[in-house]
């Protein structure tokens, strides 16, 4: 059978590939200008796109950035394992800076799981094992990457109001959710204060690619003495030099 070019869909990539090459977003006159379609032809296919969840419309600074969906492409299995691998000796080390637990998670749906963990030897009560689902919207592994969501998806994520409480700290309204990963993304970290657990507070920041996306996680966890205010500046520090270390380029 002979091969019958497909333009449509050679537009539809053309676009993908430009808006993959720009972290802040583009207008559909730019994606028009570098792509060579005309306005309203590059218009309709990025609402065609939106509509498919392969691009994401930000309608505050009328930019397009690629979707959600497009990181359902690819073996994100595969992925997740290297960045353990990756990860592994950066994560012993901050374990043994801090002697508290730490964990390497993912997000899937609205369950933070985890992927790696190295625990303290006098820690291992009260653990998460691997493997185990939490709720992400109690947990700060969950909400790191949450905040990097697109809000359509995160509320098709939660389409209820009301989430599971685990404690009298845990968020349970989905708009109060939402307040928190404004605040989450603006500042870098998340936190979980004694949300899944009475007694156990967490910190963690998403191990961002140079395009500002995520796909795993990383957080210390303890008792709340060990990581009370007056530690966590000191903790931030260390949690986010393990990130640059695990994210920096192998040489």
């Amino acid at each position: 059978m002979p091969y019958s070019s497909n333009q449509s869909l050679a537009k539809a990539f053309a676009i993908l590939e430009v808006l993959n090459l720009t972290r802040g977003g583009m207008t559909a006159s730019e994606v028009a200008a570098r792509t060579g379609l005309p306005t309203s032809s590059a218009h309709r296919f990025l609402q065609n796109l939106c509509k498919l969840g392969y691009v994401a419309w930000e309608p505050e600074h009328k930019l397009y950035t690629i979707g959600f969906a497009l990181t359902l492409f690819g073996n994100r299995r595969l992925i997740i394992e290297r960045i353990v691998k990756r990860a592994r000796p950066f994560l012993r080390e901050l374990g043994s800076q801090t002697g508290l637990a730490v964990y390497l998670g993912s997000l899937e749906g609205s369950h933070a799981v985890i992927e790696h963990r190295v625990v303290p030897a006098r820690a291992t009560k009260g653990a998460h094992e691997l493997g185990t689902r939490l709720d992400a919207h109690a947990h700060s592994l969950g909400k790191a990457l949450l905040a990097l969501t697109p809000r359509p998806e995160l509320l098709r994520i939660y389409n209820v109001l009301r989430l599971p409480a685990h404690t009298a700290h845990t968020l349970t309204h989905r708009d109060r959710l939402l307040r928190e990963m404004a605040d989450v993304l603006a500042k870098g970290y998340a936190v979980d204060n004694e949300e899944l657990n009475p007694g156990v507070r967490s910190i963690s920041c998403a191990l961002l690619n140079p395009k500002g996306r995520a796909i795993c996680a990383i957080a210390i966890e303890g008792p709340r003495p060990k990581l009370d205010a007056e530690r966590e500046a000191l903790l931030l520090r260390a949690l986010f030099a393990a990130r640059t270390k695990i994210m920096e380029p192998v040489k």
